[in-house]
Formats: C-alpha cells, structure tokens, sequence
C-alpha cells in the first residue's frame, strides 16, 4: 500500500469508531424524552454504554485468530444489518427491542473496534505513526459528531429510519476501502490463551506505568478542566445556543489540530511535542478561572475552551501514537486497545469525580487541581518518554 492509501484506510476505518456508543449517550436519550420515555428509564438505559468499555478484554480474542481484514468485514457487514432492523422500529413503542439490538451494536462494536485497532499496527511503519493517529484522532472525533449532534439534526428534519439508514450507509464507507487492502502476514503471533495475551501487556514495566500512570496523570487536567464546562457556562449567563455553537467550534479545532499535530510530532519528537501539548493545557486551564469565578465574557471564555479543546486533540494524538509504538505485532490489537480503553475509563470516572469535587469545594478549586495536574503531566511525560526511550535501547523492555 502506498501512504495515502494506508492513511485513507485508517480514517475511513476510525470514521465509525464512536457512532455506536455517541448516538446511545449523546442522541438516544435526547430522542427517547422527546416522545415521552420517563427521565429515570433513559438514565439507567445509559448504563448499556459500559458495555463498550469492554473493549480490552475482546482483543485478545481478536488477536487469538490474526485476522483482522477478516473480522472488520465481518462485524461491518453485521453493524449494517442490525442499524437497518433498528430503523423499522419504533424508538418508543419498541423500546426493548431497541436496547436489545443496540446490544448487538455494542458488542459487535467490541470486536471491530479491537480488529480495526491491530490492523492498523500491523498495516503501519514505524514512519507513519505519526500521521496515522492524527488522522485517527481527527476521524473518532468526526465519529462522535456522526453520532451525536449530526444524528439529532437528521432526526428532528427527517426522523427516526432516515437517520438509522443513514448512520447504516456511514458504516459501509470503510467496506469499500477494505474490498482493496491485503493484510500483511502476522509475525511472531502465537496461539496463546487470551488472558494470557492480556496479562502480557502488563508484564512490561514501562506499558504498565504507561497505562496506568502516565496517560491519566498527562490527560486528567484536560478531563477535569471540561468536567464543569456547561455547569459553569449556564451558571454565568450563557444560553445554550451559545454553549453549542462554541462547543462545536472547540470540536473541530480539536479535528484539524489532531490531523497538524500528527504530521508535526513525527518532526519534533515525542518528548518536546508532549511538553508543547501538556503546557497548553495548563494554559487552556487557567484560562478558565475567570469562569469559574462567574466572569463568562464571551471572547476570553470562548478562546479558552477553544484552546482546551485543540489542546487535548494534540495531547490524544501524542497518547495514541506512543501507545502504537509499544505495540508488540504478535498482540496488535490487545496493546493498542488496552491503553486506549483505559484512556477512555479514566475519562469516565474522573469527569464524574470532578463534578463532585465542584459540586463539594467549588469549580475554582476544581479548575486549580486542573491546573496543577495539567503542569505536572508537561513536565513527567517528556521525562518519561526519555526513561522509556532508554529502556528500549538497552533491551529492558519487551
């Protein structure tokens, strides 16, 4: 494959990475309360979207087989297929058979998400990395809007089987790209019990502090930072128009930084691009104490935000791409996937545990731990990734 082949690959693929889990969390329940479903049904129905944090323990059973190709046509073709069942529904009248397929959704989502993740490491050079997760980053987060703001905007001008036939078509994109793509042969891969995949992950030192140190001490500053954004928005007067507008600007600022920041991290290294993205961060932060303080002037706010949100597409390029790097090509999929799921978790947990904080001490206080953590995160990952760097010259790592 040539480059632009393989990076057309990639963000066609990470094209439908979040439809799924975005259209369950972000548009589901808006269109669930519209026609009538109570407040507490659609609350616990958002518990079905734990499911896709399983995603870490269906890789190793991806990997078991090494067919990747295999199982992304596969799962793409049984997405399609149950997405156009679930548009001769009725969201409301139907609703259990709904949550049953969005089940089959979720699961199926598993899998692919898992296979897409080990194709692209098998498929990429070390030289592409780089590029690819940028693109890749920029292209989950077209997903995202996919699935959510696009998904209600359809809905409320074209209705329900319109826009489950339309998130189907959505899903058949990467089918065309994949008719194309040969898959390189597995090296090194042995048929290993899939625990056994999974616990080998974490028999490295450094993919272990990587995991479970690094990644969430250099993203929960971001993750803090937005936790109170729409509570401290209304909370200064903004109107919700206003907060959607300036939202979406912040997303596609993350999109198109994600796509530059790919390209320039292949140039500048891991450690200096980690340092320019953690300090940004921090800045983006404390560009927000004056909200937090109820001062929402439009302009300073509005930067702010925006900055957080191209900020964190820098920092999400930087984890995806060293968390590939670390990928052993016998357990493609499980090493790429588990790092980001774990990614993906602590977004969940410490945006709830900094609501409770704000809701306890204040977003002052809130938005000042951001800050602290946003600064430490700039100066320990380019430490780290220069320990880590060394740890592999020498043969300490595996």
């Amino acid at each position: 494959m040539t480059r632009p082949q393989r990076m057309a690959l990639v963000g066609a693929l990470y094209l439908v990475s979040n439809i799924g889990y975005s259209f369950l969390f972000m548009t589901l329940g808006t269109i669930l309360l519209g026609r009538g479903v109570p407040l507490g049904t659609v609350a616990a129905i958002n518990l079905l979207g734990m499911v896709y944090f399983g995603r870490f323990l269906m890789a190793p059973v991806v990997d078991r087989t090494g067919h990747y190709r295999r199982w992304l046509i596969g799962t793409q073709l049984a997405l399609v297929a149950t997405l156009v069942t679930i548009a001769w529904l009725d969201p409301a009248d139907d609703l259990a058979a709904l949550l049953g397929l969005l089940v089959v959704v979720l699961v199926l989502s598993l899998f692919h998400d898992a296979a897409m993740n080990g194709l692209v490491v098998r498929i990429l050079p070390e030289s592409d990395h780089g590029s690819a997760n940028g693109m890749q980053v920029a292209s989950a987060a077209a997903s995202i809007l996919i699935g959510s703001s696009g998904a209600l905007l359809l809905y409320s001008n074209a209705g329900w089987t319109v826009t489950l036939l339309a998130l189907a078509a959505v899903y058949a994109v990467p089918l065309l790209v994949l008719r194309t793509v040969t898959e390189p042969a597995a090296t090194g891969t042995v048929a290993e019990a899939p625990w056994r995949t999974l616990a080998g992950y974490f028999a490295s030192t450094r993919r272990t502090l990587w995991a479970l140190v690094i990644i969430p001490l250099f993203g929960a500053g971001a993750w803090l930072g937005t936790a109170g954004q729409p509570a401290m928005l209304l909370g200064a007067g903004w109107p919700m128009d206003r907060i959607a507008v300036v939202q979406s600007v912040g997303t596609t600022a993350q999109l198109l930084t994600a796509l530059v920041a790919g390209a320039v991290l292949s140039r500048v290294g891991s450690s200096r691009f980690a340092a320019v993205a953690g300090a940004s961060c921090a800045v983006a932060t404390a560009g927000l104490l004056p909200l937090a303080a109820g001062d929402g002037s439009f302009w300073p706010t509005a930067a702010a935000m925006v900055t957080m949100s191209a900020a964190y597409g820098a920092q999400l390029t930087w984890i995806a791409t060293v968390s590939m790097g670390q990928a052993r090509r016998s357990a493609a999929a499980t090493d790429y996937t588990v790092p980001m799921s774990i990614e993906a978790v602590y977004v969940t947990v410490i945006n709830s545990a900094g609501l409770w904080f704000a809701a306890t001490a204040g977003f002052t206080w809130l938005l000042v731990v951001a800050l602290g953590i946003a600064a430490a995160g700039a100066v320990v990952a380019p430490l780290w990734t220069g320990w880590a760097r060394r740890r592999a010259t020498v043969g300490l790592a595996r």
